[in-house]
């Protein structure tokens, strides 16, 4: 059994084995991870092999069930695949997820390369089965988002059959026998740090025999910059090079005897997990005392620099300069806050006129934001806050009640939340503000799929990941079981109704009201189809007042020559445009523009 949330860099794993998978094994895509967690925990329980596949910040939610699960430990081997993101590229944090794998005692392993994150899922199996552990795999964006060409196994073996063993002193342990599973976790954990087959997995890239005082720790990606970067320095023999796969539990002893008292550079990411274990072993260089930076994606210029300062002390190294180095782990790709376009909405994007309508209908309004692509709302002044996934709601119901003791005039609040996330987190929220009595426009913009992790499906279109029709949880029934009576659903592609809408749910909300509007359009990237011929632009009327370029943020909206054009190969013809020109200048077109 798999199961997931879609987050990137995490998604394709579910998305692969929902493809090519066995008959026997189910594959679902959860409404959260702490589900997915709890219905891979119960397959494990009745002997099952299974996984749960989540990113960093997915893993918050589903910790809970971690933190427990390392105390009744399981039956059939349990894998949770957490995809970090250093940098972070598409994420609201950089976590690294070994700190929280210390936390809960659950053993980590740190894959460096595609190809050793398939050879870490059959130790971690053995681990997990051996110790009745859940183990955790953690593949950095840099290694999900790289090919490596692996060995095929040969037959599948077929799992047995499912059992499950009545254990109520574990999988239903009450606080007195919590402390006796605290203290078996302690003992597999000391036992773990001193097997054989962990002890494998530190091992030497580079340098084995070398003679040099200084060597390099590393785990994780970094290990493969500093292979690369030591061979182009002709160093690679002379320099030891050490990778510690298993990360927790980290056996800092062992490590310090391999290394036989050197000075040592530590290369990890994202923080000094290792370095703070090595510290009172050896004289040890990192993050912590300036070597590297303390923030960031550990990039293969940071590693060169790092490496070059280390080795060659008192040599001035330019910062920034690149070093051309190509890895299995995908070094080439341009690392975060180095430049390149924002993202923007897509062209044609439905979203882009929801947030039109409440910039329109409810101005002065505060407007809490969440986790999506119309995150990009941003753009259009219609964001101010982005948490977490779920946020959205709670927010704007914690802004509801700052304002409403206040005896001027009220405070209009609109939450915006899509309808994946929505499922996801939103739905306790909603329940918790309107039995609060909350009230604000909340709405929902629901394109029918999980655009921004690649078209996941929802439980609204009751499909499953394998294509399978499944059961349809219709947004609207949700929303008024939460006890919400103003609704209202409208398409974002008719501009004027769902201005309407959004000004009918403003002024209940202000009678003291809770309300919300679902906009309701498929994703442009999803349908692949044209909704309009794309309008042309009236050279006469048109003043160049750029409004509807620089608050619009639309890619087929351009300027050429202190003109606006309108670039119909890219424009799928939504016509916001029409709608927003202040002179009439953009008008309306019965052809392809």
């Amino acid at each position: 059994m798999a199961a997931a949330y879609p987050g990137t860099p995490s998604t394709e794993v579910l998305e692969s084995l929902s493809r090519y998978r066995a008959p026997d094994l189910h594959v679902e895509w959860s409404v959260n991870e702490k589900i997915a967690l709890e219905v891979a925990s119960a397959a494990s329980y009745a002997g099952l092999r299974s996984a749960a596949v989540m990113k960093q910040v997915g893993l918050n939610v589903a910790l809970d069930p971690l933190m427990s699960l390392a105390y009744t430990g399981v039956e059939g081997g349990l894998i949770v695949v957490v995809a970090d993101d250093p940098g972070p590229h598409s994420s609201q944090t950089e976590q690294d997820t070994r700190l929280l794998a210390h936390a809960a005692g659950v053993p980590l392993l740190d894959p460096m390369t595609p190809e050793e994150a398939w050879q870490m899922v059959h130790l971690a199996y053995h681990i997990s089965e051996k110790y009745r552990v859940p183990v955790i795999l953690r593949p950095v964006l840099r290694v999900c988002h790289a090919r490596a060409p692996v060995p095929l196994p040969g037959e599948r073996t077929a799992g047995g059959a499912p059992s499950f063993r009545r254990e109520v002193n574990r999988w239903a342990a009450t606080p007195g026998h919590r402390l006796t599973l605290h203290r078996e976790l302690n003992e597999k954990l000391k036992l773990l740090g001193t097997d054989s087959r962990v002890l494998d997995t530190y091992r030497f890239l580079a340098g084995a025999g070398g003679k040099s005082q200084r060597a390099v720790l590393a785990s994780g990606v970094p290990a493969a910059y500093a292979f690369d970067i030591l061979r182009l320095m002709d160093a690679d023999g002379a320099v030891p090079l050490l990778v510690a796969g298993v990360q927790n539990p980290f056996n800092p002893e062992h490590a310090a005897r391999l290394l036989q008292g050197r000075d040592l550079l530590v290369l990890e990411e994202t923080g000094p997990f290792m370095e703070a274990r090595m510290r009172h072993l050896l004289r040890v260089s990192g993050r912590l005392d300036g070597a590297l930076p303390s923030e960031g994606e550990m990039t293969p210029d940071t590693v060169s620099l790092a490496l070059r300062s280390f080795l060659q002390p008192g040599t001035a190294v330019a910062v920034g300069r690149a070093v051309e180095v190509r890895t299995s782990t995908g070094a080439g790709e341009t690392p975060s806050g180095s430049g390149g376009s924002a993202p923007v909405l897509c062209a044609g994007c439905p979203h882009r006129s929801s947030f039109w309508a409440l910039k329109k209908a409810m101005p002065g309004a505060i407007f809490t934001g969440d986790i999506g692509c119309y995150t990009l709302g941003i753009d259009l002044g219609t964001v101010d806050t982005v948490l977490c996934m779920g946020a959205s709601i709670s927010q704007a119901a914690g802004f509801y009640w700052a304002f409403a003791s206040d005896p001027g005039e009220k405070q209009d609040v609109a939450a915006v939340i899509g309808d994946s996330t929505f499922y996801h987190a939103g739905v306790p929220a909603l329940i918790n503000a309107v039995h609060q009595g909350a009230a604000f426009v909340l709405m929902i913009l629901d394109n029918a799929t999980t655009a921004m992790t690649g078209g996941q499906p929802t439980p609204g279109t009751g499909i499953l990941a394998g294509g399978q029709k499944g059961g349809t949880i219709p947004l609207e029934e949700v929303i008024r079981g939460c006890g919400v009576r103003h609704l209202a659903v409208s398409d974002p592609c008719d501009h004027a109704t769902l201005l309407s809408r959004v000004r009918e749910a403003a002024a209940a909300a202000r009678s003291g009201e809770m309300a919300v509007v679902i906009s309701r359009s498929p994703c442009v990237l999803e349908t692949g189809e044209r909704l309009g011929p794309a309008p042309l632009v009236d050279g006469e009327l048109c003043d160049a007042c750029l409004l509807c370029v620089e608050q619009m943020g639309c890619p087929a909206i351009a300027t050429e020559d202190g003109s606006v054009r309108i670039l119909a190969d890219l424009c799928p013809g939504c016509g916001l445009c029409v709608h927003v020109c202040p002179r009439g200048a953009i008008l309306e077109s019965g052809g392809e523009g």
